[in-house]
Formats: structure tokens, C-alpha cells, sequence
């Protein structure tokens, strides 16, 4: 396989990715628009669980929790870690840094000072390797890319 051909197929791989991203989205509101309906005609037909094809599908109540956002918490003037603890929940608070943020913010440190300092080189792992990155081009002015 050449060079046009094996970027051909990456192209294609990042394609289908990107349509299976999406497809999954539509996919995954189809079923949460299916509960509702669903649990709302097993609630008219007074009907609890019914079975299907041998899988039980039941009407059950939750509750879900989520934190409020920041605007909210700063318009009551709430601290959410804060309260947590208050509460004796402290335990379930974990310090955590996303892999991106990390990696965006270990890029600038290393562009202003030149590279990690002791301190973060004893609690950072550096790999280096070649990838390739996909951009949209625009039509060149003048300016010839490689073709294939």
C-alpha cells in the first residue's frame, strides 16, 4: 500500500468515526425519547412491568443528583465543597486534573521555562512520538501542497 492509499484509508477511519459519533448521539436520544414514551403508556395502561421477548421491562423510580452550576452557586453565595464537608461528605471529594488539562498547561509552562522543573519531572512522564495531525485545507493561493 502507498502513501495516498494509506492516508486514503485514515481518512476513511476518521470519517466513519466521526459518523458513528454522531449516529450514536442520534441513537442514544432516540432511546431516552422511547423511555419517556414508553414509561408514560405503561403508566396509562396501569401496567408496572411488562415482559418482552424475556426481558422485563419495569417502571421504576429514581432520583438524580447533580451539583448546581457555578452561577447558581455564586448568586447564593454557596461554596459546593464546602457544604459537602459541612456535611461529613468530604470523603467523596477527589483532586483530580484532566489529561487535557495537563497537557495544555504542561505545553505552556515548558514553552516560558524551557522544560519541566525537578519538582514536576519527578511527578510527570514525558513521551515523545510522531503522529499525524488532520486539518481542513483550504485552497491554496499560489502555494503548492504535497498532493498525492
Amino acid at each position: 500500500m502507498n502513501l495516498p492509499e494509506m492516508i486514503a484509508d485514515f481518512q476513511s477511519l476518521l470519517e466513519q468515526k466521526a459518523e458513528l459519533e454522531e449516529r450514536t448521539k442520534q441513537v442514544n436520544a432516540a432511546i431516552e425519547a422511547a423511555k419517556g414514551e414508553i414509561a408514560q403508556q405503561m403508566i396509562d395502561d396501569d401496567m408496572p412491568e411488562v415482559v418482552y421477548k424475556g426481558y422485563s421491562f419495569k417502571l421504576t423510580e429514581k432520583t438524580r443528583y447533580t451539583k448546581k452550576s457555578e452561577s447558581d452557586l455564586a448568586e447564593s453565595g454557596a461554596d459546593f465543597f464546602d457544604a459537602l464537608r459541612e456535611e461529613g461528605l468530604g470523603d467523596i471529594i477527589k483532586e483530580t486534573v484532566s489529561a487535557q488539562t495537563l497537557q495544555a498547561t504542561m505545553n505552556a509552562y515548558v514553552e516560558e521555562h524551557g522544560e519541566l522543573s525537578e519538582t514536576l519531572g519527578q511527578v510527570i512522564n514525558i513521551y515523545e512520538y510522531t503522529d499525524i495531525v488532520r486539518r481542513k485545507k483550504a485552497a491554496p493561493k499560489g502555494a503548492k501542497a504535497n498532493v498525492c
